[in-house]
């Protein structure tokens, strides 16, 4: 049965045209779920809690995902922030 995982995140928006996922430009949410997948050994798709504009900043976003394969919390968060830019933590 898939877990539903909430992570808490911050960001530098300054390299980013906003949280949603958008086609041909840098986005956190793509950036997140390039880096969940590869921890997950299957695509991720994440839903925020809310989003920000190109080049803003966020300290308490909150983003969830579902995943079947089961992981300690630790190893996804060391894994984001291990495959993520430094501007995603």
């Amino acid at each position: 049965m898939p877990a539903q995982i909430a992570l808490g995140l911050e960001y530098d928006g300054g390299a980013f045209n906003g949280w949603q996922r958008q086609s041909h430009q840098p986005s956190v949410q793509s950036e997140l779920e390039a880096a969940l997948s590869q921890v997950a050994d299957h695509p991720v798709r994440t839903v925020g809690a809310g989003r920000t504009d190109a080049g803003v900043h966020a300290t308490g976003q909150v983003a969830s995902f579902q995943t079947a394969n089961a992981r300690p919390m630790r190893a996804w968060c060391d894994g984001v922030n291990a495959l993520t830019s430094a501007g995603v933590k």
